[in-house]
């Protein structure tokens, strides 16, 4: 086969017969699988990432091995014992109706509260100064952390505007402390903007690594047909190459791209044809090679755009779940003044 940038090759126009046997469909087959099956990893390692925020585990360690003998032979006894009774003949349990079935047992306990027993346990240690606790928290930061704080602790919104904002909103001039005081909190409420438009931008990287996926595995089911129908069609034999890939069965496509409606159309008119002559297997060599370019160009990996810049969107997003999770909207007249509702960031 060509030679080709990606995991797949294409197949030559001429000289063909020799690469389309049994034997290089299934290695072919087998290469495909395998590099959906490897974008399947890797998309459910991003998605588990982004929907967990961690787990109780790490702080658990010390309570593991002695929870262990106890779940074996009674893991259920200390919740059952709030709902059933039992007399001493070992006779069957009674629904106890000192409580509802589906109330939560006085005695059930959480990772939470292993965590806060761990908590107490520990020594306590002396009050530190104001001082004291800011060089700790420096000294325990990695080199990414002291940069994005040093950033954030020296920068500064503009003096001038905070006093006009402020003027603009109680039609008076403010004194220098409530300047600092505003130009502070206005600092911190940007910063949570931010943050909040970062989250966006992560969740807006997902989903364009689900499209990504989703794509490639609907371009690696056309591979696949298209394949082994020039296998079939070079062999004459349907038994060499039997599995459980259908090559009759036809594409979709959306109806509102007429360049891709024409090309799976036309494909499709290919897969189903039961002539073998030299026109359908240029046909189906052309169409498997397009395919095969598209396959090898897809990429779902996001990490290229881990420094890429946040758009109006993101902080559009970031401005709608800031209301949500304050839940409240500050409505002064001066933020919903003009068109609509005046949002903020329009």
């Amino acid at each position: 086969m060509a030679d080709n940038d990606g995991p797949l090759d294409l197949i030559p126009s001429v000289n063909y017969p020799p690469l389309l046997t049994a034997a290089n469909y299934l290695s072919t087959k087998q290469m495909i699988d395998q590099v959906v099956s490897e974008d399947q990893e890797y998309v459910s390692w991003k998605l588990k990432n982004l929907r967990t925020g961690g787990t109780m585990n790490s702080y658990m360690q010390d309570r593991i091995k002695e929870m262990q003998g106890d779940r074996k032979d009674s893991r259920f006894l200390t919740n059952q014992a709030s709902f059933y009774d039992t007399d001493l003949d070992g006779q069957i349990p009674k629904v106890s109706s000192k409580g509802e079935i589906n109330e939560v047992p006085s005695n059930l306990r959480f990772p939470r509260d292993f965590y806060e027993e761990m908590l107490k346990g520990n020594p306590r240690p002396r009050e530190l100064a104001q001082d004291e606790q800011f060089k700790l928290l420096v000294t325990n930061l990695d080199e990414q952390q002291t940069n994005r704080f040093e950033v954030f602790h020296r920068t500064s919104l503009n003096k001038t505007q905070v006093k006009k904002i402020a003027g603009m909103v109680i039609n008076q001039s403010v004194t220098e402390n409530i300047r600092v005081f505003l130009q502070a909190i206005g600092k911190l409420y940007a910063g949570e903007i931010i943050e909040l438009a970062l989250d966006v931008r992560q969740k807006w990287l997902a989903g364009r690594m689900m499209i990504e996926f989703d794509r490639r595995r609907s371009v690696a089911k056309s591979l696949k047909k298209f394949l082994k129908k020039l296998t079939i069609l070079m062999e004459n034999n349907h038994e060499n190459v039997e599995d459980s890939v259908d090559e009759t069965e036809s594409d979709s496509y959306f109806d509102d791209d007429e360049q891709q409606m024409t090309q799976v159309k036309l494909g499709n008119k290919l897969l189903k044809s039961q002539n073998n002559s030299q026109d359908i297997r240029a046909g189906l060599i052309s169409r498997y090679n397009k395919l095969v370019k598209e396959f090898n160009a897809i990429d779902v990996s996001v990490e290229k755009f881990a420094n890429s810049p946040i758009l109006p969107e993101h902080i559009r997003e970031a401005w709608r779940l800031y209301q949500l999770q304050s839940d409240t909207l500050p409505s002064a007249q001066w933020r919903t003044q003009g068109e609509g509702n005046g949002c903020m960031f329009r």
